[in-house]
C-alpha cells in the first residue's frame, strides 16, 4: 500500500499573523527574522513541504521538486536544520541518506520530493552549488551565511523540474534568522540601506520581501501557544542586554564570540545613538596599524578625559603608500578645516627597511602629517590593552568615558567580541584561552585604537601594570613618552628649560584643507 500524499499527512497552522503573511507571499526570495522560539524555522520547513505538495504535476503524474537546505556548518546542519525538518518528516518517511551529501527523498503515488542538506559558510563553498538543479532552497540562520551563497542560489533554482518535463508552478528561496548586526547584508537590504548599482534605487531588490516578527515579550509575540508558559521571561534571566536585544526582543544587535578582549565593552553604553561630530576647536588624533590590512581610527580626547571615537578606515590588501593617500583624501573630504594633531602608528613602523625607510616616514610623506610611534615601550601588548580597558571603565559626570560613533562599524564589531582570545583545544572542563588576541580582520582596527589612546594621553593615566597574566610578580613602571595630545611635548610646556641643540620644537598644528 502506498503512502498518501504528503499534504494529507501534515497538519499545520501558522503560529501568528507575520508567519501567515510569510506563507501567503509569492515573492521569489522571502526572508523572515525574529527572536528565538518564534516558530520561523518550523514555518520554513512547512513552506517547503507545502510547495512540494502543491507543485504542478509532470507528464508522469507526479509532483517533482528538489530543495537545498543550507546551514553554516556541518555540526549545526545536523543538530538544528535536519532535526527541525525531521520533526515533521521523520527519516523513515521516504529514503534518508545520512552520509554527505545528506538527502531525504520522498516518493508517493503523486509526489517526488528530494531534500539535499548542505553546510556552506564560506564564499568558496559556492562550488558545491554550481552543479545543482533546484526547485527552491532554504537558508537556515542566514546571518551566518555569506550573501554570495544566496546570490548563487538565485541562479540554481528554477532548474527543476526541467522545462522539457513540463517545468514547475513554483520556484523560490526562503531564509530565516535571528537578528544580525547592522553591518550585515540582511540589515542593509531589509532597512533600505542597499542601493541597486544599476538603477540607484534603495531598498530590497525586486522580487525580495522581508518579514520581521515581534519580540518575545511583545503582546504580539508569535508561537507562544507552542512554548511553555513564561518561556521568554525564563530565558531572559541572567542575560546581558545585548543578548536580550537579539534573542528575546528580536532587534538587530552585536553578540560576543570566543572570549572578548574587552569584556567591559557594552554596545548599549559605549556606542552613540547617532554619528558623532568632532568638537570644534579640539584637535583630531589618528591611530593606525600598518601591514597589508591597514586600519586607522580617528578620535578626540576631550578636556575632561572622555574619548570620542569618530571614524575609521579599514582596508584590505593595500600597500602603505596607497593607504596613506586614501586616508589623506578621506580626512580632507570629511574633516577638512578641523585641526589635526599628531598621528600615532604601530611602533614596529619605526623599523627601517633595506632602503632605510620606515612605514612612519612613508605615512608622513604621503599624508603630509607628522607620524610618531605610539608610546608603549617595546609594543607591550599588556600596556596597549590596559589603556583601552581603563577608558572603557571611566564614567565622567554620568557619561561614559569612551564613546564610539556608529560610523565605526568594523571597530564596533571588534569591541563586541570579534577581537577575542581563541579557545585552546584541551581536555579540561574549564575553557582555556590563548594569551594573545586572535589575529584576524578585526584585530587591526583594535590595534589602531590602542595606538590612538596611547598617543593621546592614556599612557600617562595608566602608569602601572602587572607582569603577565596571573603572574603575581612585582608590578613595574613602564617607560612612556611624556608627549600627550593635550599638553604637547615636554619642551613646549610652561617652565620647561630651553631646548638643547639637538631638540626641535614640533611644528604648529595645521589645518588640512585641500
Amino acid at each position: 500500500m502506498t503512502e498518501p500524499p504528503l499534504s494529507r499527512i501534515v497538519r499545520y497552522r501558522p503560529a501568528g499573523p507575520i508567519l501567515k503573511t510569510f506563507h501567503n507571499s509569492e515573492a521569489f526570495v522571502r526572508l523572515i527574522m525574529g527572536p528565538v522560539g518564534s516558530g520561523k524555522s518550523t514555518a520554513c520547513v512547512m513552506e517547503l513541504l507545502r510547495r512540494a505538495g502543491e507543485q504542478r504535476k509532470g507528464p508522469d503524474g507526479k509532483r517533482h521538486t528538489r530543495f537545498a537546505i543550507i546551514r553554516n556548518t556541518y555540526g549545526q546542519l545536523k543538530t538544528t536544520a535536519i532535526k527541525t525538518f525531521q520533526q515533521w518528516c521523520p527519516p523513515q518517511y521516504g529514503k534518508f541518506v545520512a552520509t554527505p551529501p545528506i538527502t531525504q527523498h520522498l516518493v508517493t503515488d503523486e509526489l517526488d520530493a528530494e531534500f539535499i542538506f548542505l553546510a556552506l559558510d564560506k564564499p568558496e563553498d559556492v562550488d558545491k552549488l554550481l552543479s545543482l538543479e533546484l526547485t527552491g532552497a532554504w537558508i537556515n540562520e542566514a546571518r551566518e551565511v555569506p550573501k554570495g551563497i544566496l546570490d548563487v542560489l538565485t541562479t540554481r533554482v528554477k532548474r527543476w523540474p526541467p522545462k522539457r518535463d513540463g517545468g514547475g508552478s513554483w520556484y523560490g528561496i526562503i531564509c530565516d534568522t535571528n537578528p544580525p548586526n547592522n553591518r550585515h547584508w540582511w540589515y542593509q537590504m531589509a532597512e533600505n540601506e542597499w542601493e541597486d548599482p544599476t538603477t540607484g534605487r534603495k531598498g530590497p531588490p525586486e522580487g525580495w520581501e522581508f518579514f520581521r516578527q515581534p519580540g518575545g515579550l511583545s503582546p504580539l509575540a508569535e508561537n507562544l501557544e507552542n512554548l511553555e508558559a513564561d518561556y521568554y521571561e525564563g530565558i531572559a534571566a541572567g542575560k546581558d542586554p545585548d543578548w536580550l536585544r537579539v534573542y528575546v526582543h528580536g532587534d538587530y544587535g552585536f553578540l560576543r564570540e570566543g572570549k572578548p578582549v574587552f569584556s567591559s565593552f557594552r554596545d548599549g553604553v559605549h556606542v552613540a545613538k547617532s554619528a558623532l561630530k568632532p568638537v570644534e576647536g579640539l584637535p583630531l588624533s589618528i591611530g593606525a596599524d600598518f601591514g597589508l590590512t591597514p586600519a586607522a581610527i580617528v578620535g578626540q580626547r576631550l578636556p575632561d578625559g572622555r574619548w570620542l571615537i569618530l571614524d575609521e578606515m579599514v582596508m584590505d590588501d593595500i600597500g602603505i603608500t596607497r593607504f596613506a593617500e586614501a586616508l589623506a583624501g578621506y580626512m580632507a573630504q570629511h574633516y577638512g578645516g578641523h585641526p589635526l594633531g599628531t598621528c600615532w602608528g604601530d611602533p614596529a613602523g619605526a623599523y627601517r627597511d633595506q632602503q632605510g625607510k620606515t612605514a612612519l616616514d612613508l605615512m608622513t610623506k604621503y599624508t603630509g602629517w607628522k607620524w610618531r610611534p605610539a608610546p608603549c615601550g617595546n609594543n607591550d601588548l599588556a600596556i596597549r590593552l590596559e589603556v583601552v580597558r581603563a577608558a572603557l571603565g571611566r564614567l565622567i559626570d554620568g557619561q561614559p568615558g569612551f564613546l564610539v560613533s556608529p560610523k565605526c562599524g568594523v571597530l564596533r564589531e571588534a569591541m563586541n567580541g570579534r577581537y577575542h582570545y581563541r579557545k585552546l583545544r584541551t581536555a579540561e572542563t574549564e575553557a582555556e584561552y590563548r594569551e594573545e588576541p586572535h589575529k584576524n580582520s578585526y584585530s587591526h582596527p583594535a590595534d589602531a585604537l590602542q595606538y590612538l589612546l596611547l598617543g593621546g594621553g592614556e599612557a600617562q593615566v595608566i602608569r602601572l601594570i602587572g607582569q603577565g597574566r596571573g603572574g603575581g610578580g612585582e608590578r613595574q613602571r613602564f617607560a612612556v613618552s611624556e608627549w600627550n595630545e593635550l599638553d604637547g611635548p615636554p619642551e613646549t610646556r610652561p617652565g620647561a628649560p630651553p631646548p638643547g641643540p639637538r631638540s626641535r620644537r614640533p611644528r604648529e598644528r595645521q589645518r588640512f584643507a585641500l
